[in-house]
């Protein structure tokens, strides 16, 4: 009974570990984005930025999918470090799309992929994000 008492509180234990919230640090954190679209040339969609994370945001990562206020998050899912999500976006430049992070601490990386219809033709946009923590916040 003892052995399959500490086996059943090892089961558990191990699946409580696989639902923990990703350990994402904050702090300053530096974020480069890279933009891919059929026509546009190499190079041209870089962007990096910085933003400090709260405590209170790396405790609820949904905070730092990347947000507009003409878009909704839908179908929001945690799995272990991955985040997963699509997003549906209403206004001049309409789009719907998906992403996903994966955090692992002090970094976290990620694609964002969406379709959107302008002058009558279907344009397919993919984002990837690589961020890493820089520091404290000032």
């Amino acid at each position: 009974m003892t052995v399959r008492t500490a086996i059943l509180a090892t089961l558990a234990a191990a699946s409580g570990l696989a639902q923990a919230a990703p350990v994402m640090q904050p702090g300053m954190w530096e974020i480069t984005t890279r933009m891919e679209m059929p026509g546009m040339p190499a190079g041209m969609g870089q962007h990096v930025t910085q933003i400090c994370y709260r405590a209170s945001d790396v405790q609820d990562v949904s905070r730092t999918v990347p947000k507009d206020k003409n878009c909704e998050v839908k179908d929001y899912k945690l799995s272990g470090n991955t985040a997963s999500w699509r997003m549906e976006c209403r206004g001049e430049t309409a789009m719907s799309g998906s992403g996903t992070f994966t955090y692992a601490g002090n970094s976290y990386s990620g694609t964002t992929k969406f379709t959107m219809k302008q002058g009558g033709q279907t344009m397919n946009m993919t984002q990837t994000y690589s961020a890493r923590r820089v520091g404290d916040c000032k």
